[in-house]
């Protein structure tokens, strides 16, 4: 089927698609924006673990048992894919919640009863409320050798699928008015809920504040939050990180889109951005970066306006606030890693037809899987790794190097 609708450059180990419909506008493309996550940074071992580790630190203290990688990867990448699942913070809030489904019987009673007590009620603070549950259901835990059956990994597959299209702000609504959810799944998720604390910040939601930690480390963390780590001690998944890109790579595209119109729209933190790419960081254009903070700064400004507003992915305001510092420019093309960012790329062309989109998928949790999703949604243009794209860019404008 891919074949009707694409070219291909075969490469050392992998192929490059590039969609025949899109070959005159890419050569004519002349800004490049670039997402962060998957893209100018590899985060499989730092973002994506943070995931992992935050969702079974958590099931671990409620059950003494840890969820399997395997299962972690696609319950992750069933969620993303839907597009509506761009927060990583909200990926691991909503596995958690959902993994309490399958928690065995006597524990699930013994959760309910605690939360409803008076000690947990009047608990200070996610460590506090951690600690609480943990300890009440010590003796329950002992007793169990828990593993996540076969049957139940398929269940919670079927779970992540279903609410993956819901998207973060509506998949509770979802789960909770479908007929298809257990009664004794809705008891669990409501008090999950209690647990976990979904729209906290840090020190408030547990979710948030175990993945801050283990993401940047105690140093870092108490550098941006003013504030010690308690749930973890050293180093961040941060330190993992490897960038994807460098100057040369930079000098490359920008000879070939005839200047360094370079911009970077993403859903990181700034500071976090800072400390993997450090000086780097300046050869992107300083009017066209929008990251983490600019979009919870729109919106702030907004509900100040008495509007309600979710700008983040798949929200085009990233992109097209990106944009406007690089114009003029005949075609932008954005290179992301996930569903949400072609998604926003179909709505900013809504604005504006000048945008493509080029998925990246190397550094996805399942490459194969994602790099299929990318050709059956037509995207622009897909490719391996951003290091490929001066290459793939020199053989576009050249109208050579197609199979």
């Amino acid at each position: 089927m891919w074949k009707e609708n694409y070219n291909t450059i075969q490469l050392k180990n992998d192929l490059v698609f590039v969609k025949k419909d899109s070959i005159e506008k890419l050569a004519k493309v002349d800004a490049v924006i670039f997402d962060c996550d998957g893209v100018l940074i590899d985060a499989k071992k730092s973002y994506l673990m943070a995931v992992k580790e935050t969702v079974n630190y958590i099931f671990d203290r409620l059950t003494g048992s840890r969820i399997e990688e395997k299962l972690l990867d696609n319950l992750i990448y069933q969620l993303k894919k839907g597009g509506r699942f761009n927060n990583d913070w909200a990926v691991s809030y909503t596995i958690s919640l959902l993994a309490l489904t399958v928690i065995p019987r006597e524990v699930k009673e013994g959760l309910e009863r605690t939360i409803d007590s008076e000690l947990f009620k009047f608990a200070d603070g996610p460590l506090d409320r951690l600690t609480i549950i943990e300890n009440c259901l010590k003796e329950k835990i002992k007793n169990i050798d828990f593993k996540i059956s076969e049957d139940s990994s398929k269940r919670l597959i079927d779970l992540a699928e279903r609410v993956s299209s819901s998207g973060f702000k509506f998949f509770e609504k979802d789960i909770f008015s479908n007929s298809l959810t257990l009664k004794d799944d809705l008891e669990i998720l409501r008090y999950g809920k209690d647990i976990l604390s979904r729209y906290g910040n840090v020190g408030e939601s547990l979710i948030t504040t175990i993945f801050e930690e283990k993401f940047l480390g105690c140093n870092l963390f108490k550098e941006i939050y003013g504030v010690d780590c308690k749930f973890h001690k050293g180093n961040g998944l941060i330190e993992n990180e490897n960038i994807m890109i460098d100057r040369e790579i930079l000098k490359e595209i920008s000879s070939l889109i005839g200047g360094p119109n370079f911009g970077i729209a993403s859903g990181r933190p700034f500071a976090a951005t800072k400390y993997t790419m450090k000086e780097l960081l300046d050869e992107f254009r300083p009017e066209a970066k929008v990251f983490l903070e600019d979009i919870d700064e729109a919106e702030r400004k907004a509900r100040q306006k008495g509007e309600i507003v979710d700008l983040s992915k798949p929200n085009p305001y990233s992109l097209i606030n990106c944009a406007k510092g690089l114009m003029p420019f005949n075609f932008a093309l954005y290179l992301g890693d996930s569903m949400e960012d072609l998604m926003m790329v179909e709505l900013a062309n809504k604005t504006k037809a000048c945008y493509l989109f080029g998925g990246v998928y190397v550094h996805s949790i399942m490459k194969d899987e994602q790099k299929t999703d990318f050709i059956k949604n037509g995207a622009d243009l897909i490719i391996p790794s951003v290091r490929e794209l001066p290459f793939i860019l020199k053989c576009i404008k050249e109208g050579r190097g197609f199979a």
